[in-house]
């Protein structure tokens, strides 16, 4: 035992004053003290991950679905360059993450100790703050400083725009340190509490400019992008529905089940079939999935309206003609809905999207769309939906339609395929629920180990695995003009996934239609724990029955498609 390492136990009281309630911890030695300190403190909840790269995200879901700060604890060298990828995604999709990495002292840097790496400031421009602690010593102010810094940490994570941090915790050997409740040096340190301010309304200024727009618009759009659940993505849906205004909701929104919602706007601007542009767009969340719709508010050439709670506003196409910062939802449940008559280009969006809707229910044949539609309207309000990137998350955008109430979400943030079943497992352990995760192949392959974190459901977890024998989206991109050397890119394979998930304690079955899908879906939706329910297809067939659908929407719109 070191007695020079009771501080850790306070450092630890810190990350819990800050709102921390849950830590995933990645085994080592130099984390000891971290570990023992973490699982003897009683308010936080430890849990085991052996592998750094899915611990990460495994956190990452937790934070993103709990809305509280996580977290993630590991050992010093090259585990530390294994979170580098959630870092990533949660610092752009503005997820609290509170990243602790233990360390070797400064003496032992550069002079070509084992496992020492450059820790310190290691994810750079990917955290919003980060800090190395002193080496915890016997003392009452290194203790203090050590809880300052945790309670800092988690406060600045969860602080708008929410996103990771970083301390780096220097230890000396020996690594066990006192238990906690042999450590009466912490009656010294008093109690301490922290909580962050929630954003600030916006400035009635701004909406006073919002509304003048507002009044002059013939045409107004809102434009929902990613959003987590909760009351600004209701008063959006609110606001919308109230002034009569159409609503373009991104499959991530939290809106797309709201009255004034205009269902399957990629297909209708696809099949060039849209109604005219805006002359006014309202946009709230991120950056929306769909490409076209981007493309297509672009050469609008509208006012644009940018709302974001922080001045980091999310405005890739360069579109804002305002920006307003803070908190709207007050001002969208009270704003007048009698600001003007938009009903005729509702109506015109409300043509276009039945025409759509009479197109996908025309018998839709069987392909890697609809097998995502079919699985994601599956789902009741009971139920958490997960989204992977590359074709899963298009062909929902595109295609499906969740009952009100399913939450969506999906790592969008820097849209990678890394570690999207681990945080589909951190977002299924935090929310109890069950859960849906739509996953293509070659993303289920890059975080097998993650699969270790189904030990820790205690509700279902069912994966639909669209294997189409790897990276199918490259068929719909320019990489296609080039067949004969697609293969580079597709990454065709022969893995057979079904031994895997039975090594991880999973079910795994096949489904070779939308009727043996549903009947899957029910039984494992029903079943406590982890389960696979593949459905394959070949690997150039899905850009074929797009094709096949925007030409039977545009023919029956009596435009050329796109």
């Amino acid at each position: 035992m070191n007695p020079d390492l009771w501080p850790v136990h306070a450092l630890v009281d810190g990350l819990y004053a800050s709102g921390v309630r849950r830590a995933v911890i990645s085994p080592g030695s130099r984390n000891t003290p971290l570990v023992f300190a973490l699982i003897e403190h009683g308010g936080i909840e430890p849990v085991s991950h052996m592998d750094e790269r899915s611990a990460g995200f495994f956190a990452l879901g937790m934070a993103r679905q709990s809305g509280e700060p996580v977290a993630v604890v590991c050992t010093s060298g090259t585990a530390v360059a294994n979170l580098y990828p959630a870092v990533v995604e949660a610092y752009f999709s503005r997820v609290p993450l509170v990243v602790l990495t233990a360390d070797r002292p400064a003496e032992l840097r550069e002079v070509g100790a084992n496992q020492t790496i450059r820790q310190p400031n290691l994810f750079g421009a990917h955290v919003k703050w980060a800090c190395e602690t002193p080496v915890p010593q016997d003392r009452t102010d290194l203790a203090l400083n050590l809880r300052g810094l945790a309670l800092r940490a988690g406060l600045i994570a969860r602080t708008v725009p929410e996103g990771p941090v970083h301390l780096n915790v220097p230890f000396r050997e020996p690594l066990l340190p006192p238990r906690r409740s042999e450590t009466r040096e912490l009656e010294e340190v008093p109690a301490i509490h922290g909580q962050p301010s929630p954003p600030a309304p916006c400035a009635p200024s701004s909406l006073a400019q919002v509304e003048e727009a507002l009044a002059r618009a013939r045409r107004p759009l809102v434009v929902a992008g990613p959003m987590r659940p909760g009351s600004l993505a209701q008063a959006v849906a609110h606001f919308a529905t109230a002034a009569g205004i159409p609503l373009l909701a991104d499959i991530l929104s939290q809106c797309r089940d709201s009255d004034a919602s205009v269902p399957y706007y990629d297909l209708v601007l696809r099949a060039g079939a849209a109604p005219e542009p805006p002359d006014l767009v309202l946009r709230f969340g991120g950056e929306v999935t769909s490409k076209l719709l981007s493309s297509w508010l672009r050469g609008a050439r509208a006012e644009f309206v940018v709302f974001d709670e922080t001045p980091l506003y999310r405005d890739s196409g360069h579109l804002a003609t305002h920006v307003v910062v803070g908190d709207p939802t007050a001002w969208l449940h009270d704003v007048s809905p009698a600001l003007g008559d938009w009903r005729e280009y509702r109506a015109a969006w409300r043509e276009a999207t039945g025409a759509a809707a009479r197109a996908l229910d025309a018998s839709l044949p069987w392909f890697e769309g609809e097998a995502v539609r079919t699985a994601v309207e599956a789902l009741n309000p009971a139920h958490v939906l997960v989204l992977g990137n590359s074709r899963p998350i298009r062909d929902a955008d595109a295609l499906a339609l969740p009952q009100p109430g399913v939450e969506v979400y999906a790592n969008r943030g820097a849209s990678g395929i890394d570690g999207v079943t681990s945080t589909a497992l951190g977002i299924a352990v935090a929310s109890g629920r069950p859960t849906l995760l739509v996953i293509g192949d070659v993303s289920f392959y890059h975080d097998l180990n993650g699969l270790a974190a189904a030990r820790e459901l205690s509700s279902p977890f069912v994966a639909v695995l669209v294997h189409n024998a790897g990276g199918g989206i490259f068929r719909h991109l320019a990489q296609a003009e080039r067949p004969d050397e697609i293969d580079w890119f597709t990454t065709p394979h022969e893995l057979d996934f079904a031994p895997i998930v039975r090594a991880y304690g999973g079910v795994h079955v096949c489904a070779g239609d939308a009727g043996a899908l549903r009947s899957a879906l029910r039984e494992a939706m029903a079943r406590p724990g982890l389960t696979v329910v593949e459905v394959r297809f070949p690997n150039d067939e899905s850009p074929r029955m797009y094709r096949e659908l925007f030409a039977r929407l545009a023919s029956e719109r009596g435009v050329g498609a796109r």
